[in-house]
């Protein structure tokens, strides 16, 4: 937070800066798909903070919520270490504070890493709405990984679906995340994620009658066409019938899945906002969402071109390294060494750990991968700069990773000294 101050954009900048602080000034509507959340959260802070201008205490709120998120990318890896190194043979004589100490410094090394890498770094110091996303990304994952420790306590998945909804009203083009989430819930409850799949069967059905009939173009937008996305759902499908197969029952989670479908829409009911403040006639009003037309027009993004999926096997791999390349310059190619770590214990870890590691592959895959096909972003310059932004929370996931690798790295450099220290003090 101390460096976002001292780097902070003293006033307006340049992009939609303009548009989204006027928008956070007056409560409003800004340009689509209207981020009735962020416009919230950025209006208490133009009322709540003294002196300057909007658009820098717009900022303001940026920099607390990047701060915010590298401060739970650090709790899951001081959390998520000792959840994984609970089993490794070496680390349990360790005393409490120095597994405290390890968790720490490898959680802070972890939250800087992602609150200074390239992209995170600029949108925490502007007037914009990415700040924001991440955040919730960030804690919907700390929700699922509370969850995924004591499963039996469902109020935390209850609460990550409800932020995920959050995460919807601000960045749309996450819905590919979905099947991720279904398989990361069947890792965590194989009964609860196998009751989920009619979810997952909803929407199938729902992309298949948005294509044919032009019905839901919400929806219609990142998946028609979309090969990898319907590889991702038809995988989530299959391992929900493993799922049945195996517990040879379905059904009998019915009531938490309904209530995470529930809590999911009541998160997306936050766009009932938009109408709400358009009667208010503010001085920022797009698309005049008072009226059906123009809802519509506002939360599907009426004005801008639809989005192209990528279609081309070649095409999507050539993109694949695009922006592996352009993810190493701007998270680090250092911190890919020890992101690959973690794996190095997952066979020594206990189910719970393995199953965490497993669900975060699924997310990242969400949020890179499936990403880049639904975006099919240029080759050029100006493409990927325009899309940049939309990889925040896979740096998320990232972060993690590295936090987990150093842990693990610690654990084999420090245990033979720990070790010989044990037996020193014994023979003594």
């Amino acid at each position: 937070m101390a460096v976002y101050l001292y780097t902070i954009a003293p006033e307006v900048t340049l992009e939609f800066s303009g548009v989204l602080a006027t928008g956070a000034a007056y409560a409003g509507v800004p340009h689509p798909p209207g981020y009735p959340v962020w416009t919230v959260y950025s209006w208490f802070f133009v009322k709540l903070l003294p002196g300057s201008n909007i658009a820098w205490r717009v900022a303001i709120g940026s920099a607390l919520a990047s701060a915010l998120t590298c401060g739970l990318v650090a709790l899951m890896v001081s959390r998520g270490g000792a959840l994984l190194l609970e089993h490794r043979v070496g680390f349990s004589p360790w005393k409490p504070g120095e597994q405290d100490l390890l968790g720490v410094v490898c959680g802070y090394v972890a939250g800087m890493a992602l609150g200074l890498s390239r992209v995170v770094w600029q949108k925490a110091v502007i007037a914009d709405t990415w700040a924001l996303g991440v955040l919730l990304f960030a804690t919907m994952l700390c929700l699922l990984m509370r969850w995924m420790v004591t499963p039996e306590r469902k109020r935390f998945l209850l609460e990550a679906a409800f932020v995920f909804g959050l995460l919807l009203t601000s960045n749309q083009e996450l819905i590919v995340l979905t099947p991720s989430l279904l398989l990361l819930v069947m890792l965590g409850d194989q009964e609860l994620g196998r009751d989920l799949f009619p979810l997952s069967a909803f929407l199938a059905i729902t992309n298949w009658l948005g294509s044919k009939f032009a019905l839901f173009p919400w929806v219609d937008y990142y998946a028609v066409g979309n090969g990898p996305l319907l590889l991702a759902f038809l995988l989530a499908a299959v391992a929900a019938v493993i799922a049945m197969i195996r517990t040879r029952r379905v059904g009998f989670e019915w009531k938490p899945a309904v209530l995470c479908a529930l809590v999911l829409l009541l998160g997306l009911g936050c766009y009932v906002y938009l109408p709400i403040a358009s009667m208010t006639n503010p001085p920022m009003n797009w698309g005049y969402a008072r009226t059906v037309q123009g809802f519509v027009h506002v939360v599907t993004r009426g004005q801008y071109e639809r989005p192209h999926p990528t279609d081309e096997l070649g095409r999507f791999v050539a993109q694949l390294w695009t922006i592996t390349k352009e993810t190493g310059k701007g998270f680090g190619w250092l911190y890919f060494t020890f992101a690959v770590l973690p794996f190095y214990v997952s066979r020594q870890a206990g189910r719970t750990a393995r199953n965490w590691l497993l669900g975060l592959i699924a997310v990242f895959i969400g949020t890179g991968p499936l990403v880049v096909a639904a975006l099919n972003p240029s080759a050029d310059l100006a493409g990927l700069q325009m899309v940049a932004p939309y990889f925040c929370p896979m740096y998320v996931v990232l972060a993690v990773w590295t936090g987990l690798g150093l842990v693990v790295l610690g654990t084999l450099v420090l245990s033979p000294i720990g070790s010989k220290n044990s037996s020193c003090r014994t023979s003594c």
